[in-house]
This record gives C-alpha cells, sequence and structure tokens, in this order.
C-alpha cells in the first residue's frame, strides 16, 4: 500500500497527551440530550443547528453512543484547518478514552494545553485495543493527496515493479479511503455543495457503517446545494441532483441557462419536512437565552475620483455586455462584479487591461492601494476604543480580499497598533495558536483576516466588535463570519459594523442576502422549537 510517514507516540506517551484537568466548558445540556435522542436512531443524520449551539460535542457524544457495541471503533472527522483544534480541545474531556491523531498533507506538529498530538496515524490494527478518532482537514482529500497515480520515468513513460506491474505512488492520506471507518463526521459540511469538486468526490468513497453531517448554513448560494449532503447521507434516495433540482428548487430560463430563483412553492412544506427528518437544527438564543442580540451599524462612505472613473467604466462595460445577450453566469461578467466588489474597498491600480483570446474574454487585473474612504473609516472606528491598562477594546475586521488587509497592517504599523493577521498560507498548528492561545490575552487590538480563512470554526469573543470591510454573497459565510464574536463566551453585547460604500454593487450584495436569506427560513424554520 505504500509507505506513509509516521510520528506516532507511545501509548503511554498519548494518556499523558490526552489527559488534562477538565474545564467544565463540555457538560451536556438538556437540549443535546433531546437531540441525541433523535439522532442516534438514524444511521445518518445531520446537525443544522447556528454557530454556537454546541454541534462538536453533540457529535462527539452522538458517534460514542452509535459504536458503543463495536470493539475498539475508528472514527474519522473531517473539517477546516482551523477547525481541527476544536476537536482537540474538547474530545480529551468529553471522551477522554479515545485516542486522538492529527491527520494532516504535511508534517505538522499541534501542541493542545501544553502536550503534541501525535501526527499521521498508522491507521489502527487489530492489535489496537483502544477506540480511535482521527481528525483529518478537507484538502486531505483532494487527489493529490489521496489517489495513488502511476510512476513515471524520465522518457515520460510508466515505470513497472519488481512484479511487471506499474508501479504506483501512494500519497500521505492513501489510506483514508482505503480504511473501513465506523462513523464518518463531515464537520463544516456546506464544503460538499459542489457536488464535482475533488474532496467531495473522495469523501463520498468513504466506507463507513454511520455517517453525520454539521453545518449551521445548510447551504451557500442556493437550496439545490442541500442535494450533495444529503446524497453523502443516503445516496440510494437521493441519487439524482437534476432531480432533487427540479423537484425543489423553482427556476427561470436566463439566455439559455437554467437559474434557480427559489423555492418551489408547491414543494415547500415537503422540502422543510425532509430536512427534518434527516436532522435536528436550533438556533443560538435557543440554547442559550442569556445571550444578548447583536447591534448593527452601519457606516456609509463615498469612493474617491479614481474609484468612481474605473467602477463607472465597468458598469458601462457591464451594461454593453447585458445589451448583448451575455448571461449573467458567464466569467466575463462574474469577473467583472467581482472586480467591483474590490473598486468599492480600495482605490484599483491596474497592472492588466486587455483582451485574452484564450480566455475569449477581457481580462483586467488591478492591485488594491490607498487612498480608501472604507479603511479610513475602518481606521477612525479603530482609534475611537479604548486600549490602554484598564480597558482593552479588541476588534475583528473581515474583507473578501486580501490586498485591503495588507494595506491595514500598514496603517496600524504607522500607529503602532498591534494585531494578529490569520491568512491562508499557515498551517492549523499556527491558526490554533493565534485564535486559542494568543488572541485571547488581549495583547493585540486588532484581529485581520479574510471571509474565506476566518469564518469558521474559530472562536474570537475576547472581542466583542466585528467591522466588516465588504460582505460575501451568500448570507452563510456572512453569517459565519458574525458567529465568530456572537456566540457562547461572549460577555458582552456583539457589535457588528458594516462599511458599505454609496451607490455600489455593496447594496446589490446586500439584497441577493436578504432573498437567499429567505430561502434558508423557508427551509430550516427558525429553530427546532418552531412547531
Amino acid at each position: 500500500m505504500g509507505d506513509l510517514e509516521t510520528d506516532i507516540e507511545r501509548p503511554e506517551q498519548r494518556k499523558q497527551i490526552i489527559r488534562r484537568r477538565p474545564s467544565g466548558k463540555f457538560k451536556m445540556h438538556e437540549f443535546q440530550r433531546n437531540d441525541l435522542a433523535f439522532l442516534t436512531e438514524l444511521k445518518s443524520s445531520a446537525n443544522f443547528s447556528e454557530m454556537g449551539a454546541m454541534k462538536t460535542s453533540t457529535a462527539e457524544w452522538l458517534w460514542s453512543h452509535k459504536t458503543r457495541d463495536i470493539p475498539n471503533p475508528r472514527v474519522l472527522v473531517i473539517t477546516t484547518k482551523s477547525g481541527k483544534g476544536t476537536y482537540f480541545e474538547s474530545l480529551p474531556e468529553v471522551l477522554p478514552d479515545w485516542d486522538v491523531y492529527n491527520v494532516n498533507t504535511t508534517k505538522t506538529n499541534l501542541v493542545i494545553g501544553g502536550k503534541a498530538v501525535p501526527v499521521d496515524v498508522e491507521l489502527p490494527t487489530p492489535l489496537h485495543f483502544k477506540p480511535v478518532v482521527v481528525v483529518a482537514h478537507y484538502n486531505c482529500f483532494s487527489n493529490r493527496a489521496c489517489i495513488p497515480t502511476q510512476v513515471v520515468g524520465e522518457n515520460g513513460l510508466p515505470v513497472l515493479d519488481d512484479e511487471g506491474k506499474f508501479a504506483m505512488k501512494y500519497p500521505k492520506c492513501f489510506k483514508l479511503l482505503n480504511t473501513e471507518w465506523d462513523m464518518v463526521i463531515v464537520d463544516e459540511a456546506h464544503r460538499m455543495k459542489n457536488h464535482d469538486t475533488q474532496w467531495t468526490r473522495n469523501i463520498k468513497k468513504l466506507r463507513t457503517q454511520f455517517k453525520h453531517v454539521m453545518t449551521g448554513t445548510g447551504f451557500v448560494n442556493n437550496p439545490a446545494e442541500l442535494w450533495s449532503l444529503l446524497n453523502f447521507l443516503y445516496p440510494e434516495v437521493y441519487g439524482s441532483y437534476w432531480k432533487f433540482r427540479e423537484t425543489y428548487c423553482d427556476e427561470e430560463y436566463v439566455s439559455g441557462f437554467r437559474k434557480i430563483v427559489g423555492i418551489n412553492p408547491h414543494k415547500e412544506q415537503e422540502f422543510r419536512d425532509l430536512v427534518k427528518r434527516v436532522g435536528v437544527r436550533r438556533t443560538m438564543l435557543e440554547c442559550f437565552p442569556n445571550i444578548k442580540e447583536p447591534i448593527e451599524t452601519v457606516v456609509t462612505c463615498e469612493l474617491n475620483a479614481k474609484q468612481q472613473k474605473m467602477y463607472d467604466e465597468i458598469v458601462e462595460y457591464l451594461q454593453t455586455l447585458d445589451a448583448q445577450g451575455v448571461p449573467l453566469q458567464s466569467p466575463n461578467v462574474l469577473s467583472m462584479l467581482n472586480r467591483l466588489r474590490q473598486i468599492t474597498v480600495a482605490t484599483p491600480k491596474v497592472i492588466r487591461d486587455e483582451w485574452d483570446f484564450k480566455l475569449d474574454r477581457r481580462v483586467i487585473q488591478v492591485e488594491l492601494v490607498d487612498p480608501s474612504s472604507k479603511l479610513d473609516a475602518a481606521m477612525e472606528i479603530i482609534e475611537g476604543l479604548e486600549w490602554d491598562t484598564e480597558r482593552k477594546d479588541q476588534v475583528v475586521l473581515f474583507s473578501n480580499f486580501k490586498d485591503p488587509l495588507e494595506l491595514m497592517k500598514k496603517r496600524l504599523d504607522r500607529e503602532f497598533r498591534p494585531y494578529l493577521h490569520l491568512h491562508s498560507g499557515m498551517n492549523e498548528k499556527d491558526r490554533y495558536e493565534m485564535w486559542h492561545d494568543i488572541w485571547p490575552q488581549k495583547k493585540h487590538q486588532v484581529f485581520l483576516c479574510t471571509l474565506g480563512v476566518g469564518s469558521e470554526s474559530i472562536n474570537l469573543t475576547s472581542a466583542h466588535r466585528a467591522i466588516f470591510l465588504d460582505q460575501s454573497w451568500s448570507p452563510a459565510q456572512n453569517k459565519q463570519a458574525i458567529g465568530r464574536v456572537y456566540r457562547p463566551g461572549q460577555t458582552e453585547v456583539a457589535q457588528l459594523i458594516y462599511i458599505r460604500a454609496e451607490n455600489t454593487v455593496d447594496y446589490r450584495i446586500l439584497k441577493a442576502n436578504e432573498v437567499k436569506g429567505s430561502w434558508f427560513k423557508s427551509i430550516f424554520g427558525t429553530g427546532q422549537d418552531e412547531d
């Protein structure tokens, strides 16, 4: 099966790793008891509860119960790089008798509670007399990470092994796909929304007796994305994506494309009943009624002359495309819409503007530079916060784009304001230490991250303010980001500040979020106790 690098501690060392004094954070709540009573009756199940509704510990108790009659069970948890830390923190308290392993595409150590979590795993043999949970992130299921490939020689031809067969190269995570698991848990499962992505296809190949998915958002762009989760849970029932889409979604034909415009009104109740049959959903306020609703504030600003000039040029170009009947879904239109979003955040410096004959579309490449009225507004908010020996007001700053965060770092440096920057180039060890260990010390005033990197699986509640330079087209991702500060553990009223450029695409995004949010409410309602 090929070589797998391993770094396994001896059993007595592992016992030291996972044992520590209980924090008291992971006690079973009554709503979890009710949910577990329902979920344990299902072979495959889902938890669609909001962020902060204790989905992680519920899943841990669930797999412990589901596998209680299996000798030395093996459970696989799939989550984000940032989300791994949540499991390594809770498992020693919730399931102290389980061995815990971390699987990664690179050799990265995780240190939790001052002890190292074993990296990689020689997956348990029959001689392993303890239950085992293996925690891996989504990238471990890309083709490159887990699918064997033929070895090719310098001449470009396949290499033969000693038996005359094609020699194969076995990637580091190959064993993940070739292990008989007793239960597979997929966290942040909306990442499986696109059923054609490599990791989605490979995760669906996993062999397991029980399955459980967790997501507070259900879908990202449209209700049809729920099919991918249901297909993973019950492939024999939900085999056809197009049948599911035609049954439950309302569609229109736009320039020859089928576009989802809502929920099929004749199937809305059936859709809701379907979701309730496979899982549970609770709101955070339903679980923790003492948490105060957040305060939302909108700060408006105007584009500067250079921003406005390029913005108007792109709007004119889009109007021309529209007159020519170019559909909204075309790469040309989507690229220009994305460029409009960038321009609202900072001043565009054009690096490339030409017609790409290979792509058959206009390509504009820009770098965002100062001045920026949105960053001016954000700095004004930050400068108005208290940061002294008596009080330290922290704030989280989100953007869809990397450039504005780099510009903000320069401003913060000039003002000698300490900050942390969570970015995609960081491994899970550094991510976990940044949000879990360093940020709560209140030595840094600002936490910078993109919505893509920082909107999932981390707890930033030592800050009660979040500033959004821009928002995602997906209400799910926006809500995930809000959940970093508005969640259990927040001792103050969370304040959400949205900076919007007047008369721009910012308001089109807001409208799109309202529409998509209504779809979500149609399917999931407001919570488990709604009826």
